[in-house]
């Protein structure tokens, strides 16, 4: 029997919570949410939410591989899994809040049209990086320093850290684009100077975006005495964002 979009929805919301407490637990849930998705008629694997999540999910993967062979992060405390953690909780959030409409409109654009037929893969994929990295980011490493009375590491610490994650997406940007079908990929085979040159524009876009979200939570983070210091910055940036999914889906 084929699920219906509702069921579909509810199911997604069920798996959002209760939030993961730690990055094994958000590989299993970002693992389910990609699975359950899929299910969907009449995208399937290319529904706009499974594409995203298997992307985020790889990552992720990438990301706790990294830390447990101790090659990429040196910050005390963790840090990096602490924002993991945070990170994932608002794309969970904004899953959860769907249902209802409440979603932030960069999520709640690329959920409304996960199951258009007309969108190619690496838009719905990119999409969802683009409300993930330049909408949440930024106020999960918030989420992160406001529950830290001492701070976890100094700030050149975290952000040497933060940079680290750039290897990651730079050692899995030519799978993911051939996985999710960028057209620059099917240009002179794989491998070919058109393809090369996609990834390495990918790697400067996801290296560019990243460095904004960290200025723009240093500055938010610097007026943290006003009542205000979130909820201003984050209904301009979510109406910049969702100018920017329009453009993609």
């Amino acid at each position: 029997m084929t699920e219906t979009l509702q069921d579909n929805l509810a199911a997604l919301a069920a798996l959002a919570d209760p939030r993961p407490t730690d990055v094994p637990g958000v590989v299993d849930r970002l693992a389910r949410i990609a699975e359950r998705a899929a299910v969907l008629s009449p995208r399937g694997e290319e529904d706009g939410i499974a594409c995203f999540t298997r992307l985020y999910h790889q990552i992720t993967v990438d990301v706790l591989a990294g830390y447990d062979a101790g090659e990429l992060f040196s910050c005390p405390g963790d840090f990096i899994l602490e924002l993991d953690v945070a990170f994932a909780r608002r794309y969970l959030d904004a899953l959860a809040a769907h249902g209802g409409g409440t979603a932030p409109g960069c999520w709640q654009l690329l959920f409304e049209r996960r199951r258009d037929e007309e969108t190619d893969p690496w838009r719905f994929a990119a999409a969802g990086v683009n409300a993930h990295v330049n909408f949440d980011l930024a106020f999960a490493l918030l989420d992160v320093w406001e529950r830290h009375r001492v701070p976890l590491g100094t700030p050149r610490q975290q952000y040497d850290d933060y940079l680290a994650i750039n290897t990651i997406f730079e050692r899995n940007m030519d799978e993911l684009c051939n996985s999710f079908d960028a057209p620059w990929s099917d240009v002179g085979g794989h491998g070919s100077i058109f393809d090369r040159a996609g990834n390495v524009l990918g790697d400067i876009l996801v290296t560019g975006t990243r460095d904004l979200a960290w200025t723009f939570a240093e500055r938010m983070w610097s007026h943290r005495g006003r009542p205000d210091y979130r909820t201003v910055p984050e209904a301009t940036l979510d109406r910049l964002t969702t100018g920017l999914a329009r453009a993609l889906i």
